[in-house]
């Protein structure tokens, strides 16, 4: 057969790649970080979940996961379109390549969303919160991917199918491949870290599929064809992962969009222009709070941006003013905002989502939905794929007793919090001494001028 030279080459690696690529699912779950913050090191720092920061963060629609299930779906869908060019008279090539265009449109669109959008997975067929239209055009393709299943499919009984596969060293993998992919979909693998394990399901069906579909995919043809070939087929593969990550970005146009309250209160990284445009179609935001102080020389690209679309639509658009550098004016003023019903749904967010945002959302739990400490720091660290940075112990430590003075007084984690930071010193402290001794000074300054 022609596809035996390849099928000799590959021998076992394809089981033990696929053994291989169980390795960091395993690393990530029990691989906790225990790297010091070298801006303040003296502060400990604990780990309150029961699996490390990072492995929720992966667990999470369109992040690292995702993405490798997108490069190799990309792979199985390169693979059948050559099988089919290059013997288009085998009708189950063309089964085989509508299977894996199915595969990669449920990887690049997957779910569920942290942002509360519904998506565009397959799964959205059955969800009657969807638009009718969405349904209908997911329920017509799956309809065409069914029949092409079934017609090139005809000529083959079961048993003669299961025989050729033998035969051709791929009913192994073709089961595993089967089984893993039917597994992902079912809820009884989901546990902590939730969507993890099935998202891993997933990859390991595909590479499963993949390699199968490799091992009677026919040769190039010889020469500088087949270099061509092999060139041609790297710039669909790629092309093809481009267009993943396309979907991924529609799905979720804002970076590390989170729904915090639903309808209420949402957390991001900085928007785009395009990307509010999007998101505002279905959030339809009031209200947009902006932690970073944009006054400064860090100031993001994307803020004049940003402030236009408020203009343009309508939105209360807030940023930290120069004139409170510690920003804790700003915190209880933005953490009211959130409490008010004529600013839902409210955004929040600064640059990356990593440090001010989260935090700023760990103190409204805390302070607004009365979560214990532990419990916020725990959605803190599951936003944030690492630790809270020993900031956030400073900023609590400094901001709690403020704004709930009776809670952070007798709330244990607050109390650890306090120990783990003894000793160092706070330079927000220092911002607010400046601060003061300029404000004496402009004072006295201008009473002078006065007499």
């Amino acid at each position: 057969m022609e596809a035996q030279p390849i099928r000799n080459r590959l021998g076992y690696w394809p089981w033990l790649v696929l053994a291989l690529t169980t390795l960091p699912a395993f690393w990530y779950v029990v691989d906790f970080e225990r790297s010091l913050d070298p801006e303040f090191p003296s502060v400990a720092r604990q780990t309150y979940n029961p699996y490390p920061p990072a492995a929720y963060r992966l667990a999470v629609a369109g992040d690292t996961i995702d993405h490798a299930a997108v490069y190799v779906a990309s792979a199985a869908v390169v693979l059948s379109v050559w099988s089919c060019l290059r013997d288009p008279k085998r009708r189950l090539r063309y089964a085989a390549l509508a299977l894996s265009l199915a595969a990669f449109w449920h990887a690049a669109t997957p779910g569920p969303l942290m942002n509360g959008w519904h998506g565009l997975g397959w799964r959205t067929i059955f969800d009657p919160r969807v638009a009718a239209g969405q349904r209908l055009a997911l329920a017509g393709l799956a309809a065409v991917v069914a029949v092409v299943v079934v017609w090139c499919s005809r000529p083959w009984t079961l048993p003669t199918f299961l025989r050729e596969a033998r035969d051709r060293r791929i009913l192994a993998l073709l089961l595993v491949a089967v089984a893993l992919l039917a597994v992902r979909q079912t809820s009884w693998i989901d546990r902590e870290p939730f969507e993890f394990w099935p998202r891993w399901f997933y990859v390991w069906g595909l590479f499963a599929w993949s390699f199968a579909l490799l091992r009677v995919t026919p040769p190039a043809p010889p020469g500088w064809t087949r270099r061509a070939a092999v060139a041609g087929l790297i710039v669909a593969w790629l092309g093809l992962d481009f267009l993943g990550r396309g979907v991924f970005w529609y799905q979720r146009p804002i970076n590390r969009l989170h729904e915090i309250v639903p309808g209420k209160l949402y957390l991001s990284a900085m928007p785009t222009y395009q990307g509010l445009k999007i998101a505002q179609e279905r959030h339809h935001f009031k209200t947009i709070v902006n932690l970073f102080p944009e006054y400064t020389e860090m100031r993001s690209p994307h803020w004049p941006d940003e402030q236009r679309f408020a203009r343009e639509h309508g939105i209360a658009c807030y940023n930290q003013p120069a004139a409170d550098p510690t920003g804790e004016q700003f915190v209880k003023d933005t953490l009211a905002l959130a409490q008010d019903p004529n600013n839902w749904p409210l955004l929040v967010h600064c640059h990356g989502s990593m440090d001010r945002s989260p935090a700023w959302v760990g103190m409204y739990r805390f302070v607004v939905d009365g979560w214990p400490l532990n419990e916020a720091i725990k959605e803190l660290e599951r936003h944030r794929g690492l630790r809270p940075k020993s900031s956030v112990t400073l900023l609590y430590n400094r901001m709690l007793p403020m704004l709930a003075p009776g809670r952070a007084a007798t709330d244990p984690t607050a109390a650890q919090l306090r120990v783990n930071a003894r000793g160092t010193v706070d330079p927000a402290e220092e911002i607010a001494r400046r601060a003061e001794t300029g404000a004496q000074q402009s004072g006295e300054t201008s009473a002078t001028q006065r007499r």
